[in-house]
């Protein structure tokens, strides 16, 4: 195309964060969904990380799929099914019941956030389109955000139920507005790449190794942060005896750190930067952190700082992810096979980390047992960050002159 359609990339990014609000509303309400509904501390974990099971399982597929059916009609899909898994969700009566609506929720976060991508490379020229995938990754902090400080306002004096059937209301309403806004000619028609298979397709763009690599550096990236997200409240709580609305608003000021560092990434690859150099510089800061910040005897006030630094590094880290995309599909019509790659990466992720810092801090008997497990990730997101270089470089080189 020869112009963006920015009104189409703003539609696309709202759904994102309205997606992002259906795991952001968790955290501050974990401790009474577990009391509520009788959970041990390894359920709450997967009932945080269960809405990442089906974006894990057909993340790559559903990138195919919504090339070929259309990503407006796949977001007005996924706004759906978030709509109606957050219904249910507030009506659970057990753990199980919780689960089964956090899948439902998964499916139409994957499809929702694959199908945004999607939208955003087709509106975008080429000049605007690494700068606006880097920025679409803003959607992640500043939907949890929003829906995290809303779910710790509300959870204490109304209980976790209306904050689902707030999210399911806020979905329904976004829903109708792309219905609205959108039509034939934004770039949300079905394609076919040259009468390719879905499969033929996932093979070419599988075979892009480097794209494998970052996307496994943000797999790694989401276990790490969601992990975090997720239980640093109640680390909070148990170790600071802080409130559920302190632990809200310092969580909320990472994920803010995490929406600077992706807009950090955003400016730096409109300015020519290596992806795979803001894929490393964000491993290591995380990994810094990770190592530092459950010492005990720590002032506060460096425990936040290192905290926030914790958001900032990582934010570089999916921005640069998803700008990855355009760079490494063979033509424009794959883009989203490799954007349902990356979805799926950080959908395992997301799956991974809380259950897994659950399982090592009840083990280690304290959450500074959870030090191996956060470093040990952090260390294979900075290689594989750092493998992609060479990737990276052939990708970008200009193809050679025929004859």
């Amino acid at each position: 195309m020869t112009g963006t359609n920015w009104r189409m990339v703003g539609i696309a990014f709202g759904a994102g964060v309205v997606a992002a609000m259906h795991i952001g509303k968790l955290p501050p309400a974990i401790g009474a969904i577990r009391e509520d509904l009788g959970a041990g501390l390894v359920m709450a974990g997967w009932i945080a990380s269960t809405i990442s099971a089906v974006g894990t399982l057909t993340g790559l597929v559903a990138g195919g799929l919504a090339d070929r059916a259309g990503p407006r009609r796949t977001l007005v899909g996924g706004l759906l099914a978030l709509a109606f898994g957050s219904l249910a969700g507030s009506l659970a009566t057990a753990p199980a019941l919780m689960l089964l609506a956090r899948f439902v929720e998964g499916i139409g976060f994957t499809a929702t956030t694959v199908a945004g991508g999607i939208l955003i490379a087709r509106a975008t020229s080429e000049a605007d389109r690494r700068r606006a995938m880097a920025r679409w990754a803003t959607f992640m902090p500043l939907g949890f955000t929003a829906m995290l400080l809303v779910s710790a306002l509300m959870t204490g004096p109304f209980g976790w139920r209306p904050v689902w059937l707030i999210a399911a209301g806020i979905t329904l309403l976004w829903a109708g507005i792309v219905l609205r806004a959108t039509g034939a000619g934004d770039g949300g028609e079905g394609r076919r790449d040259g009468g390719r298979s879905l499969g033929a397709s996932l093979a070419l763009d599988l075979g892009r190794t480097g794209a494998v690599l970052a996307a496994v550096c943000y797999g790694l990236y989401a276990a790490q942060h969601l992990g975090m997200m997720t239980w640093l409240p109640t680390i909070l709580a148990d170790t600071r005896a802080t409130g559920p609305l302190a632990a809200a608003l310092v969580t909320a000021m990472v994920l803010m750190a995490n929406a600077g560092g992706n807009l950090l990434a955003a400016r730096a690859l409109g300015r020519g930067a290596p992806i795979w150099r803001l894929l490393a510089l964000g491993s290591l800061g995380m990994l810094c952190v990770e190592l530092l910040v459950f010492s005990a005897g720590l002032p506060d006030a460096l425990r936040l700082a290192l905290l926030v630094l914790f958001g900032l590094a990582g934010g570089l880290i999916p921005a640069a992810a998803l700008a990855a995309a355009p760079v490494y599909a063979p033509s424009p019509a794959l883009v989203g096979v490799l954007t349902g790659l990356m979805v799926m990466a950080t959908n395992l992720g997301q799956l991974a980390g809380p259950p897994l810092m659950a399982s090592a801090r009840v083990a280690a008997g304290d959450w500074s047992g959870t030090v191996l497990l956060l470093g040990g990730l952090a260390v294979a997101a900075l290689v594989s960050a750092l493998a992609s270089a060479r990737h990276e470089r052939a990708a970008r080189a200009p193809a050679p002159l025929p004859g």
